[in-house]
């Protein structure tokens, strides 16, 4: 398997869009606030020069996995520039932030190392002389279910040792339901 890193993915994204839809489809009916991008918007992700693109790719030429990350957080829809500024204010002035909007592993890869890989290539440029920090969101069922953030970062400490884990954030999703008249 071969990872790279690129600006933009190559060629068409018909087998990335199936490996993300495979990857992330179960979110659909299983998170309240959309954790799956639109054909439109994964199309436009992948395009932009701004957000980095891990590939590996399978021996067959497949997509064996997929990941996204930036340090403009102006990139990325639906998080707050002014939350990471000013909770890291000297990191953020320096584009020491970084925010992985997916990671898309292939159900077939998913025990075969990939992740290690794509995480151990992420951490290069926070784990720099000045630092870093690399964000993401990560919703309740995925955190308790996998014990996702765990596992990121037992996966991250192994090439990068002293990372800490930290919760920035967390929303709660309150339904009402009303009883059917008698």
């Amino acid at each position: 398997m071969n990872l790279a890193v690129v600006p933009v993915l190559p060629g068409p994204t018909d087998a990335a869009w199936t490996l993300y839809r495979r990857a992330f489809d179960d979110l659909r009916t299983r998170a309240v606030q959309r954790h799956v991008m639109y054909r439109p918007e994964f199309d436009e992700v992948l395009g932009d020069e701004r957000v980095l693109k891990y590939v590996v790719t399978a021996d067959d030429g497949g997509i064996a996995a997929l990941a996204t990350m930036t340090n403009d957080l102006d990139a990325v829809p639906l998080i707050s520039p002014d939350l990471f500024e000013h909770r890291w204010p000297v990191l953020y002035a320096k584009k020491r932030v970084w925010y992985v909007p997916f990671v898309a592993v292939e159900p077939a890869y998913q025990a075969a190392g990939v992740m290690q890989r794509i995480i151990d290539a992420m951490c290069v440029e926070p784990a720099g002389e000045e630092g870093g920090v690399i964000c993401l969101d990560v919703c309740e069922y995925r955190e308790t279910a996998a014990r996702l953030p765990m596992a990121i970062e037992g996966q991250a400490n192994r090439s990068t040792p002293g990372i800490n884990r930290v919760r920035l954030d967390a929303q709660v999703f309150w339904g009402y339901e009303f009883p059917r008249p008698a």
